[in-house]
């Protein structure tokens, strides 16, 4: 059974630092290797979900706490440390990763804001195949695989009804709720590319990420639009637009250095 907790705790991944993979890789055979084998970055699915938790320990506090009847024994038989130690072992089996550029295209004639890391669309916005699309000239990295440290950002079509718009999360468990809530969204993805999640309660960044905001447009024309620039959060917060994320300074997304 705890083996398999495993498997479920680390789909709610948070950065946060690691501490002693020597340590961790004691832990990690005594609690998950029964179910993820010797090398968890080679295991099949579901069981190869447990890279998700390399170098995020939180993603086990994060799951304990949100499901205690089933994984409350985490917290209550390993320490911060123990978590923290299990991911920078499975830290151990991820390299750093290639990132791309998440570049922010803005239609004046919609007041919306999109954006995307897809080279294909990128292109396809630039060559007018959507007309009325146009560089911001901000942008903002991300990976295009899963990575370390890293968390797969979900995103939906919002069809006209809603507001002919993309939502994009890094939290699991906001893309299921929002899937749950509102059914007539168009869930695209559950991974069009992979970036950090701050702290859920701080709103903390890894050491050396970046805060990444996101702001809403309170329109029935729902628009959502996601910016690294504290200024840029400013201005549209004058302008009426709602902010959203976690801790005081409501980040909802972490950029690698």
């Amino acid at each position: 059974m705890r083996a398999v907790v495993c498997v479920v705790a680390v789909l709610f991944a948070a950065p946060v630092g690691a501490q002693n993979a020597a340590t961790g890789k004691t832990l990690y055979k005594t609690y998950c290797q029964v179910c993820h084998t010797v090398d968890p970055s080679t295991s099949v699915e579901p069981f190869n979900a447990i890279m998700n938790a390399a170098n995020n320990p939180s993603a086990i506090v994060a799951a304990a706490n949100a499901d205690p009847s089933q994984m409350g024994w985490i917290t209550t038989e390993l320490n911060g440390a123990q978590l923290a130690d299990i991911a920078a072992y499975l830290g151990t089996f991820k390299s750093a990763g290639t990132t791309v550029a998440v570049v922010e295209f803005y239609n004046a004639a919609r007041d919306h804001y999109f954006m995307s890391s897809s080279a294909a669309e990128i292109a396809d916005l630039d060559g007018g195949v959507h007309a009325g699309w146009i560089r911001t000239g901000l942008s903002f990295k991300a990976y295009a695989a899963s990575a370390a440290g890293a968390s797969p950002v979900c995103r939906f079509y919002l069809p006209p009804a809603y507001g002919d718009s993309h939502f994009y999360s890094a939290s699991p468990a906001e893309c299921s709720q929002v899937a749950a809530k509102y059914p007539g969204f168009v869930y695209e993805t559950s991974a069009t590319f992979y970036i950090g999640l701050p702290d859920t309660v701080t709103g903390a960044c890894a050491a050396g990420w970046t805060p990444v905001y996101r702001v809403w447009d309170n329109r029935p024309d729902t628009n959502h639009r996601y910016t690294t620039s504290v200024t840029v959060r400013q201005q549209m917060l004058a302008q009426g637009w709602i902010g959203e994320g976690y801790g005081p300074t409501q980040v909802i997304m972490c950029t690698p250095p």
